[in-house]
């Protein structure tokens, strides 16, 4: 570090939504869908690292593609 010669990195980012709601869970899949299609992050990071997103609707919990 001290010759100015290290990097950092990044080899991938977990993401973990969690939505506990009365609302139907069909209604909370795709506000989720729709918030992850309007992430410029999330977009940004998947171009250039793995991105590993998963999701707990009302305890359910599954791997989002």
């Amino acid at each position: 570090m001290l010759k100015g010669d290290a990097e950092g990195f990044c080899d991938r980012f977990e993401v973990e939504v969690v939505v506990d709601s009365e609302a139907p869970e069909a209604e909370i899949i795709k506000l989720i869908a729709v918030a992850r299609r309007m992430c410029f992050t999330e977009k940004a990071l998947t171009e250039t690292v793995d991105v590993n997103f998963t999701q707990t609707v009302n305890g359910k919990t599954w791997q989002a593609g």
